[in-house]
């Protein structure tokens, strides 16, 4: 297996932007399934699941727009050398 641009110096990359973005978007389709089904009265009301679903979108959506900004700044940078 190999390790590509391994990064261990705390600086934010675009693949951990991606990662974010991806898990957010499962954690809303696991968030969304339980909805439909049901299996959130335990935990929350049928309103918090809901709020909670609509604040994990956009979470998702901010993370989606930055790595799309960086990815585009950095082709950017890349044409310029």
């Amino acid at each position: 297996m190999e390790v590509i641009n391994n990064n261990n110096d705390g600086r934010l990359t675009s693949r951990d932007l991606a990662l974010a973005a991806y898990s957010l978007a499962e954690m809303h389709n696991l968030y969304l399934r339980a909805l439909e089904s049901g299996e959130y009265g335990e935990d929350m009301t049928k309103e918090q699941m809901e709020e909670t679903i609509e604040r994990i979108r956009l979470a998702h959506t901010k993370f989606d727009a930055l790595l799309k900004l960086t990815t585009e700044t950095a082709e950017q940078d890349a044409e310029k050398e």
